[in-house]
């Protein structure tokens, strides 16, 4: 990375970090220093990154796939696994690993290729997805020169786990490409909030327009993205003025529409050598133009990351205000002025303590996740058993049921085994939907929850016996077996006889007195046995049920007791600081004059110096906007500028 221009802005900002550094530990906050020093360790990575976020279905994946010049790279139209990215850097080769956090510490794993999705789509094994934190592709092309593209799960508003992932790479990106479809619905609401929380981690944000190749109105449908975008940043920063330096950023934020489909078009030209129809259909595709930006921020990563740390820092400065106003409080001549600063403590504390009410409630309601387990486990294995009872229903011989019996084990085993996929992935968005909500209620961030890898529990395999009694030639029920066949063979004996005599009656009645007895009970057979095996099923499946719901209730238990301890201990440390403070400014008063004058005078200082690095802060904000707006923006008379 090239030494910054000692006037620069980026120069000043690492100065303006030291120094916001060095003020919180001369407040005695090392916890704040160590934030600022974090991000002070992203400028030694020589490589951009750039995370790629959007909803499902919005284009993200085939974008990605067209940018590198791989069409089947990443798995299109099947989303990002929960807690997954795919990071795609420059490499000598085409290659791929897996990597997994274990209990045992991180494992990487070397895959093909082609097996990419099998680890980081929800199509692919649920087997092969466990654990499995990230794939990192290598493949050499010169777009990404100094340029780590990663593409990250839908965030959709009920997919709670893909969108945590999605904000938590956030803290390490320098830039973000918001993706949104010409063929679909205008941004939605959850879109535009992710993008509020993008706008306080990221300076550098552009929209990508995706599939306008097939749209006839991508214009309009871009004006009304805009309009929504524009509406929600001003009833935000109405609500709330403080956030118009995060918010009105995304308001100049360029729009980029680019179409996957024509510059694969393109390609294909380009090699059948139509070089003139290749470059009108590459110019059509926005390409060029989107490829600009991403080399923009590559070139200019310094302006882009240093808008993260600026933010980092006004984080920082905003809360050592309520330490420094309360040492002015506690020095002041005015016993008002402590008294109020206590009055305001108490209002937190009692917020505090209506806060810690709601932590008793929702672990009550926590405790009903057990049920709903218990209905989704019950569900699934339904579904999967009602295909094996319609089928039984279809055999007709005992020899049809032997066959079936005798591969019913390993199939049943087999559907259980996908469908416990299917359920651990439904618990987990079930259990991240409620616990996050119960942490959102009482001020906290998202907390992290994954299967770790659940194996599905042991299970018996199925073992059916049909009637055995029926095979018994001893066993016959006279009622039920013979006196029927008799009757009916004596009344086709006398249709016989009435055709072909006496000697008609003689041999066709026991004959088919005899065909019509074994055929009864044949079939009867086969009944029984159907309904054996059916039995057999349901009380399996039962048990299957059963293992299954009490497994998973113990997982949830186990992500409930830690979602409320970490509230818990969140709670006490607020009350703790909170309690701190109150007592600080209770001894306030015992104090001598000439010490309440130098806590005064040193919270003066402080609340000085916070104002003066906030101003200096919002500036350098500023001219980093202006510095990264330019990044992407093409030279005069470039085609597309």
């Amino acid at each position: 990375m090239t030494t910054p221009d000692p006037n620069g802005p980026v120069a000043r900002l690492l100065r303006y970090a030291n120094e916001v550094h060095a003020l919180a530990g001369r407040c005695g906050r090392e916890d704040l220093a160590k934030v600022l020093a974090a991000c002070a360790g992203r400028w030694k990575d020589e490589c951009t990154d750039i995370v790629v976020a959007g909803a499902q279905k919005r284009g993200k994946s085939r974008l990605l796939n067209t940018l590198v010049g791989h069409p089947d790279l990443l798995p299109v139209d099947a989303d990002v696994a929960t807690n997954c990215f795919l990071s795609l850097r420059r490499g000598p080769a085409l290659t791929a690993v897996v990597h997994r956090s274990t209990d045992s510490g991180p494992v990487q794993t070397p895959i093909t290729v082609e097996s990419i999705p099998d680890y980081a789509s929800m199509r692919g094994d649920a087997g092969k997805r466990r654990d499995v934190v990230s794939v990192d592709v290598t493949l050499d092309t010169p777009l990404l020169d100094g340029l780590r593209l990663l593409d990250t799960p839908g965030v959709d508003s009920l997919t709670v786990g893909h969108r945590q992932v999605t904000v938590a790479m956030l803290q390490r990106a320098d830039a973000l490409l918001f993706t949104l479809s010409a063929q679909d619905q205008p941004v939605l609401r959850h879109e535009l909030e992710f993008l509020a929380e993008a706008a306080e981690r990221v300076q550098a944000i552009v929209f990508v327009l995706t599939k306008v190749e097939d749209s006839a109105n991508w214009q309009s449908l871009q004006e009304e993205n805009k309009a929504r975008l524009r509406t929600f940043v001003t009833q935000a920063v109405a609500e709330n003025p403080a956030r118009a330096a995060t918010l009105c950023p995304l308001l100049e934020a360029p729009w980029i529409p680019v179409s996957s489909k024509l510059a694969e078009a393109a390609e294909a030209r380009r090699r059948e050598g139509r070089q003139e129809r290749a470059d009108t259909l590459r110019a059509r595709s926005g390409m060029d133009v989107l490829e600009r930006h991403l080399r923009g921020f590559a070139e200019g990563r310094d302006s882009a990351r240093g808008a993260t740390v600026v933010a980092a820092a006004l984080s920082v400065l905003g809360a050592l205000t309520a330490g420094a106003e309360d040492d002015v409080a506690a020095g002041s001549d005015d016993e008002g002025d402590v008294t109020a600063r206590l009055a305001e403590v108490e209002a937190e504390l009692t917020g505090l303590a209506e806060l810690a009410g709601r932590r008793r409630a929702g672990a009550v309601a926590n405790t009903f996740l057990g049920r709903e387990v218990a209905g989704i486990v019950a569900a699934r294995v339904a579904e999967i058993r009602q295909p094996y009872e319609n089928a039984i229903a279809t055999l007709k011989t005992q020899a049809q049921l032997d066959k079936y019996m005798a591969e019913l084990p390993e199939s049943v085993q087999r559907s259980l085994e996908a469908v416990w996929s299917q359920i651990v992935y439904d618990v987990e968005n079930l259990a991240k939907g409620t616990l996050n909500a119960f942490a959102r209620d009482l001020g906290l961030d998202p907390v992290e929850l994954a299967a770790d890898g659940r194996a599905m529990p042991s299970l018996t395999q199925v073992q059916v016996k049909g009637d055995l009694a029926a095979d018994d030639p001893g066993h016959v029920d006279l009622v039920r077996d013979v006196l029927p066949a008799s009757s009916m063979g004596l009344s086709f004996g006398g249709l016989a006889a009435a055709l072909l005599g006496p000697v008609g009656f003689i041999l066709v009645a026991p004959a088919i007195g005899a065909a019509i007895f074994l055929g009864r009970r044949s079939l009867e057979k086969v009944q029984r046995s159907q309904a054996a095996i059916r039995g057999a099923l349901r009380d399996q499946f039962a048990v299957v049920a059963r293992e299954m719901t009490l497994d998973l209730e113990r997982m949830v238990a186990t992500w409930r007791v830690g979602v409320e301890q970490t509230a818990d201990e969140s709670l006490m440390r607020r009350r703790k600081e909170l309690e701190g403070r109150r007592a600080e400014l209770k001894t306030a008063s015992t104090r001598s004059a000439a010490d309440r004058r130098k806590a005064r005078q040193s919270g003066e200082d402080r609340i000085t110096a916070i104002a003066s690095l906030t101003a200096r802060g919002h500036e350098l904000r500023k001219e980093l906007a202006a510095a990264v707006a330019a990044l992407g923006a093409a030279p005069a008379g470039t085609p597309g500028s």
